[in-house]
């Protein structure tokens, strides 16, 4: 018998979340694993279901919570797994967080925070016993909706967030912020406070997980990577290099010798 060393399924939310949630990801591993994570361009909830979890940032390690939501991050950290463990991650979309919670999403930066400072204890009481009680990924992923459901605020995020948005995806996240805040019906300040306080990060930083994320998608054997950084929008190879071993934790050469991202 072989023994798979990390088994991930994907799960769609439903219409009333899919604003909200981008994907479900349910991770089971028997022997344990050491999973390196890079920077997301959205928040992640995380709900322990059974053995524990750590991660290590900045040679820090620290237990993480049973139920946690993590913020947006610089740099890669690693999320080690012990035997017989398994986690339900919901990754939700840019503007999901703000839809669960009062906070300024900026108050999550750079933090892996537990869920019960935040939610009702009634609810996570129930969510609790709900996962425990789950006989199969299914009914654990409905059990989550309904959580998501029962939680979710009367909390609108301005269109001009949403349409900043849409304009740094369009591009991948390779424009320039002039360029990005033409015609839209604000000053830059006051856009750069909207969308840090509803999105969780700087429109830069935002941008440049685009840009990275979107290089390491284009990438192929036969590219160069002096290539790969002037398509990726770097007119400076060194520059390039500088952000993606900010955000990989190694080169680009390193990176994509034996590295692969899920």
């Amino acid at each position: 018998m072989v023994l798979v060393p990390m088994q991930i399924q994907s799960f769609f939310p439903s219409k009333p979340l899919s604003p909200y949630v981008q994907k479900y990801l349910i991770i089971k591993t028997e022997e344990g694993i050491e999973n390196q994570i890079l920077p997301n361009p959205h928040l992640v909830l995380s709900f322990q279901l059974s053995g524990s979890l750590q991660s290590t940032e900045f040679e820090h390690t620290y237990d993480l919570p049973r139920m946690g939501i993590a913020g947006f991050r610089k740099s890669a950290r690693k999320i080690s797994y012990t035997k017989k463990s398994s986690a339900l991650l919901v990754l939700l979309t840019e503007i999901g967080a703000a839809k669960f919670f009062q906070e300024p999403i900026s108050d999550f930066y750079e933090k892996t925070l537990s869920l019960e400072l935040f939610i009702p204890k009634r609810f996570i009481t129930e969510i609790e016993e709900k996962l425990f009680e789950s006989t199969s990924d299914l009914k654990r992923i409905s059990s989550i909706e309904n959580f998501l459901l029962q939680n979710k605020k009367e909390r609108n995020i301005e269109p001009i967030v949403s349409e900043t948005l849409l304009r740094i995806k369009n591009a991948n996240g390779n424009l320039k912020i002039k360029d990005l805040h033409r015609g839209l019906p604000s000053s830059l300040d006051s856009l750069e406070k909207k969308f840090k306080y509803s999105v969780g990060t700087t429109i830069k930083h935002y941008s440049n997980l685009l840009r990275i994320r979107s290089a390491i998608s284009s990438y192929s054997n036969q590219m160069d990577l002096t290539e790969l950084s002037y398509i990726s929008g770097y007119f400076d190879q060194s520059h390039f290099n500088k952000d993606f071993k900010l955000y990989t934790g190694e080169s680009p050469k390193t990176f994509f010798q034996h590295k692969q991202i899920w």
